[in-house]
């Protein structure tokens, strides 16, 4: 994934979603400082895109800095008020926090307004290996059909 990041941002370094995608690759692969950068500027280009910035909450989480991750959680949760925000971005922050209960608050949000971020990420999203475990997560792919892990 890494890889295939950095061709897409050397094809096109004006796109945000090239610079997510590396950034993802990045912590996918245990490295979140070096996908920090890359969600940095997936945000700068996006426009403040939300998936960048709750990607950049996770990385903040995930190397130490707890207050800065739960600054920019508050900020999503703000513009929950008057945009579109997802809710599985939102878990995959609290999940890098430790803070279970509220990470899957989220996922029930998502699974009720049939969020496609579910079908996408659940299975394979490497931000919430902490939650596999749970009976909640299991449940969870029960109702969504998936087979349990």
């Amino acid at each position: 994934m890494i890889e295939a990041g950095r061709q897409s941002v050397a094809y096109d370094a004006n796109s945000w979603l090239a610079h997510y995608l590396l950034g993802v690759g990045y912590e996918g692969h245990g490295q979140p400082l070096e996908a920090i950068p890359e969600y940095q500027k997936a945000v700068e280009l996006s426009g403040g895109n939300t998936d960048p910035i709750a990607a950049l909450a996770h990385a903040y989480a995930a190397i130490g800095r707890r207050a800065e991750a739960k600054k920019i959680l508050r900020e999503c949760q703000r513009q929950w008020q008057t945009s579109y925000v997802s809710p599985y971005m939102i878990s995959t922050v609290y999940a890098s926090l430790g803070e279970k209960d509220k990470a899957f608050e989220y996922p029930e949000k998502a699974f009720e307004e049939k969020s496609s971020d579910l079908s996408y990420f659940l299975k394979s999203d490497r931000r919430i290996d902490n939650l596999r475990s749970d009976s909640r997560f299991v449940d969870l792919l029960r109702r969504m059909s998936f087979p349990s892990m």
